[in-house]
């Protein structure tokens, strides 16, 4: 068969087929629904960043009194360390 016979073929307008490249990503431009979706995706990696930066600083959070715990633990065994060292430097002046 052959285009003139009419049968196979589909004749559509220039911005009919502009948009079906669009839509396939034939034209090497991005189409809509691609943009969209990356500004959506900006939009909330925006909006996560903006809340952790208000989140950063509240003292009740799991990952803020997780790392207080840490912290106050560090400082406890650091102090402990110390003592110790006073206690044995003390000894070692009386010997």
């Amino acid at each position: 068969m052959n285009a003139k016979d009419g049968k196979d073929t589909a004749v559509i307008s220039i911005d009919d087929l502009q948009r079906l490249r669009e839509q396939c990503g034939l034209n090497g431009a991005r189409s809509e629904m691609e943009l969209d979706r990356e500004q959506k995706e900006l939009d909330r990696n925006d909006l996560k960043q903006r809340s952790r930066a208000r989140v950063q600083n509240w003292p009740n959070t799991i990952e803020n009194m997780r790392t207080r715990r840490i912290e106050e633990r560090y400082k406890r065994l650091e102090d402990e360390e110390l003592e110790r060292r006073r206690i044995d430097a003390e000894e070692d002046a009386y010997n």
